[in-house]
């Protein structure tokens, strides 16, 4: 059944108010802080009517309401078409400075939004998937183990330990230098196949082997880059809210932001907009207290990561959602022009 007007102005007042207090709304206060034109009689049997259909639940006999995750869901689907535009340019720009290794930016807006927000912010760092490499250097630590630096045409820069079994001397390293960036720098992530690895192999000389085990090193350290770049801001944030006092479910949302297979998965972009999961709506059970509002952020137009705000279900999606908008979309202008600088 769709919700009339006065039930939605009900439902948003109490859900603004328990964002607020984090405690159930009862009906005689919505209507001393709101001007609804009805008694505070009328408000209650509304509410119970919003009980009865999913959008508000009551904790104790004797309590108000509080919002449910299809309560919220509704606020969330209701709002975004309203405040995806609005802008924050008073904050924005206090970011300047733009000649920056590309991943220091990133983790700078994101402790400016954990700053704004006061709330922990999550990262998929900047894939290279779709970058060309730009430049391949391989820096060595000691006899068996090797640093690898990645740079891509768009100024991603990335690197990697590798251990190996075998020694290597300065005469090799240079050597490998110079082959693996001759076949791979202009090349995509994607296309460091077999192809090219028969095409190293056949140049290797007499160092064939140790070569195609740091060629396949390489290319599986490539793969690991982007499969485990994660990153956080303002995790203790979460003990500002008074459901995580326990420290017993505070742990448990630190463990949470530590565990990478999770985090991986929820901040995987689904397409290129606001998306917003509301508690039970996560395949995880860990995240079932929890919502998140994530957005990707682009270089020259190609998605390269995601940002994530991750909070109590009870969080102000109105205000958060125009706040990850707005330090997305400027983000992405930034690296862009990066991108472009890179190009010249």
């Amino acid at each position: 059944m769709p919700l009339d007007d006065r039930k939605k102005k009900i439902l948003e007042a109490v859900i603004n108010d328990y964002i607020l207090t984090a405690e159930p709304i009862g009906s005689r206060t919505i209507a001393k802080r709101y001007n609804l034109g009805v008694s505070s009689a009328t408000i209650r049997n509304e509410m119970a009517d919003l009980e009865e259909m999913g959008y508000l639940e009551q904790p104790h006999t004797s309590a108000g309401r509080i919002p449910s995750d299809k309560g919220y869901r509704f606020y969330v689907n209701n709002i975004l078409e309203h405040y995806l535009n609005e802008s924050r340019d008073d904050e924005v720009e206090a970011i300047d400075e733009v000649f920056a290794e590309i991943d220091d930016i990133v983790k700078k807006y994101a402790r400016l939004l954990s700053t704004i927000t006061n709330h922990t912010i999550v990262v998929k760092m900047p894939r290279i998937d779709e970058n060309t490499i730009k430049r391949i250097q391989i820096l060595p630590v000691d006899a068996n183990k090797l640093i690898l630096l990645v740079m891509t045409e768009s100024g991603i820069m990335k690197n990697y330990l590798i251990s190996l079994k075998d020694n290597i001397d300065n005469n090799l390293f240079e050597f490998l230098n110079n082959l693996i960036n001759n076949k791979m720098i202009g090349k995509r992530k994607r296309e460091m196949d077999q192809t090219l690895r028969d095409e190293i192999k056949k140049e290797s000389g007499s160092a064939i082997g140790i070569i195609d085990k740091i060629t396949d090193t390489i290319i599986n350290g490539l793969k690991q880059m982007d499969e485990t770049d994660l990153y956080s801001e303002g995790i203790s944030n979460i003990l500002n809210f008074p459901e995580y006092k326990d420290l017993l479910k505070a742990k448990m949302f630190f463990d949470l932001i530590d565990n990478k297979d999770i985090m991986n998965s929820v901040l995987e972009p689904l397409d290129d907009s606001i998306d917003v999961t509301i508690g039970s709506e996560s395949k995880f059970e860990e995240m079932w207290d929890l919502s998140i509002i994530k957005s990707t952020y682009k270089i020259n137009g190609e998605v390269v990561g995601t940002f994530g705000i991750i909070g109590p279900t009870r969080m102000n999606y109105k205000r958060l959602i125009n706040e990850i908008n707005t330090m997305s979309n400027e983000l992405s202008k930034v690296l862009s022009y990066i991108y472009q600088e890179n190009k010249r």
